[in-house]
């Protein structure tokens, strides 16, 4: 009877592989001078690993500062999941009544929203309610 053995590094997920590293590392302490690795570079394994187990913490640090950081954002650009176009002095709100004044301003000449960084497509609308033509 044929046998299989298959013995796997978690290297696609680093929290795992670190974990892993620390146990063969304590258990090679552990056997001392018995230990089967002592021929291996276990000075430059253990600062690799303490080095990586480092900079996970800090990235992990800097990931929940950026998320902090980026919602913080939402609410004052007003693009937070619990706002919407009328909340009061968000950018977004802001910006809306900016192209509504424009609007009213420009009425027949629409493009001149354009010269205010907006984005402007005008559509020629046929017999059948379908735009003719796209132009910007």
């Amino acid at each position: 009877m044929k046998t299989s053995v298959k013995v796997e590094i978690p290297e696609s997920s680093p929290d795992e592989l670190v974990t892993l590293a620390k146990k063969a590392l304590a258990k090679h302490k552990d056997l001392g001078t018995a230990s089967p690795l002592n021929g291996l570079d276990m000075t430059t394994f253990t600062t690799n690993l303490t080095a990586g187990e480092d900079k996970r913490a800090q990235a992990k640090s800097l990931h929940n500062q950026a998320e902090t950081l980026n919602q913080q954002a939402a609410l004052n650009l007003g693009t937070d999941k619990s706002q919407n176009v009328k909340t009061p002095g968000t950018v977004y709100s802001t910006l809306t009544s900016i192209r509504d004044i424009l609007l009213g301003i420009y009425k027949g000449q629409e493009k001149k929203l354009t010269e205010w960084g907006f984005d402007v497509v005008i559509s020629d609308v046929g017999k059948n309610n379908k735009p003719d033509t796209d132009t910007k």
